[in-house]
C-alpha cells in the first residue's frame, strides 16, 4: 500500500510538473500587444510662397506628424518572430484622421512581417527607404512644417517634387541584419495594372553607422501607372503632368558632441507632359546642445532645369527643449523663397508628446 501511495504521488508530481511546463511554454508563446503613438500640436503663423498673406493657426504636426499605432508580436520559435502593425495619422487640432481629407485610414503603416537572424521582411503599406535616409541626415528629421529638405522633397502641399509617398501601398520590404555597421533596405511596390507589370515602384537604401558617424545612399524609381493603384496627394509630387521619375540621394551626419553636422544631396529626373525636369538639391544643417535642449538650423537649395527653370531657397532655425524622453517643447522659424512664386514664412511654438 505504501508503495502504491508513493508511486501515485510520484505520478501526480510528474503530471503537475509537466502541466506547469506546458503552461509556461504556452504562456511564453502568447502574442504581445502594444499601443503607442505621438501627438504634436503647435500654434503660430504660416504664409506659403504662393499665399497672399499670413494665416494664424493651431495645427498638428509641427516637428512630427501625429499618429496612433498598434502592434502585435508573436514568437513563432526561437529564431523567427511574426508581427503585425497598423498606424493611423491623426490631426489633434480637429480630431480628424489622416494627414489630409481622403488620406488612407492606416496611412502611416499597415503590414504583416517576420524578423530573425535573416533580417526583417514586411508586406503591406510599408515605409519608403528613401524617406528614412532623408530624415536620418537633416536636423529637423520628419518635420513637414520646419524641415527645408522635407519641404523640397515631399509634397504635402509644400511644393516637394518627389513622386511616391513616405509610405508605399502594395509593397514588399526587406531589411538585412547589421553587417559590420551596414544595413540594406529594399522595397518593391506592385502597380497592379492589368498587362502592365513594369508599372511599379522600386527603391532602396544603404545605411552605414559607426560611432558618431552615419552615411546613407538611397534611390527610387516611380512609374506613373503604379500611382493609379491607390494613394493620396502625397504620391504625385508637385510637378504638373509628372509621369515617371528617378531619384538618387546621398547624405551623412557626424556628432562632434559640441555640435552635430548634417549634409545631403539629391538629384531627380522627372518625365512630364511638358518635357523633362531635372532638379538638384543640397542641404546643410546642424544641431547644437544648448542648456537642456538643442538649437536646430538648416538650409536647402534646389535648382530646376529643363521644362521648368528656377531656384528654391529655404532655411529654418529654432530651439527644441527636451523636457524628458516623452515630451519636448519647441519654437521654430522657417523662410521659403521660390522663383516665379514668391516668398513666405512659417513660425510657431509647440509640444510633442510620445507614449
Amino acid at each position: 500500500m505504501k508503495a502504491f501511495k508513493k508511486t501515485t504521488s510520484m505520478m501526480l508530481s510528474g503530471l503537475m510538473a509537466g502541466s506547469m511546463g506546458m503552461a509556461g511554454a504556452a504562456q511564453a508563446a502568447q502574442p504581445k500587444a502594444s499601443f503607442y503613438g505621438l501627438i504634436d500640436l503647435w500654434a503660430g503663423g504660416i504664409e506659403k510662397p504662393s499665399s497672399d498673406g499670413n494665416t494664424l493657426q493651431l495645427a498638428g504636426g509641427g516637428m512630427s506628424t501625429s499618429f496612433l499605432g498598434a502592434r502585435v508580436d508573436y514568437a513563432l520559435n526561437q529564431d523567427v518572430a511574426l508581427f503585425v502593425q497598423a498606424e493611423m495619422f491623426v490631426r489633434p487640432d480637429t480630431g480628424e484622421d489622416g494627414r489630409y481629407n481622403g488620406d488612407e485610414f492606416f496611412g502611416r503603416r499597415a503590414l504583416i512581417g517576420a524578423k530573425g537572424d535573416f533580417g526583417v521582411f514586411q508586406a503591406g503599406r510599408t515605409k519608403s527607404p528613401y524617406f528614412l535616409s532623408t530624415l536620418f541626415t537633416n536636423p529637423q528629421k520628419d518635420s513637414f512644417a520646419f524641415s527645408p529638405i522635407i519641404l523640397h522633397t515631399y509634397n504635402a502641399g509644400n511644393g516637394g517634387t518627389l513622386m511616391g509617398d513616405t509610405t508605399w501601398n502594395n509593397s514588399l520590404n526587406y531589411t538585412t541584419p547589421n553587417m559590420g555597421g551596414f544595413k540594406v533596405n529594399v522595397i518593391y511596390a506592385f502597380g497592379e495594372q492589368e498587362g502592365e507589370d513594369g508599372e511599379n515602384k522600386v527603391g532602396g537604401n544603404v545605411v552605414y553607422r559607426s560611432g558618431a558617424f552615419l552615411a546613407t545612399v538611397a534611390a527610387q524609381s516611380i512609374r506613373e501607372g503604379a500611382l493609379n493603384s491607390g494613394g493620396g496627394a502625397g504620391e504625385r509630387g508637385s510637378l504638373p503632368g509628372a509621369t515617371d521619375q528617378h531619384a538618387v540621394m546621398a547624405g551623412a551626419a557626424y556628432d562632434f558632441k559640441v555640435l552635430k553636422l548634417y549634409g545631403q544631396y539629391q538629384t531627380q529626373s522627372t518625365d512630364t507632359n511638358a518635357g523633362d525636369v531635372d532638379i538638384d538639391t543640397w542641404q546643410a544643417g546642424t544641431s547644437v546642445p544648448v542648456g537642456p535642449g538643442l538649437v536646430l538650423a538648416s538650409y536647402a537649395q534646389s535648382d530646376y532645369s529643363g521644362a521648368l527653370d528656377g531656384d528654391r531657397n529655404t532655411w529654418s532655425t529654432g530651439y527644441d527643449y527636451l523636457v524628458n524622453q516623452q515630451l519636448d517643447l519647441y519654437a521654430m522659424y522657417l523662410h521659403d523663397d521660390q522663383d516665379n512664386v514668391g516668398t513666405g514664412s512659417t513660425y510657431g511654438v509647440g509640444a510633442r508628446f510620445r507614449f
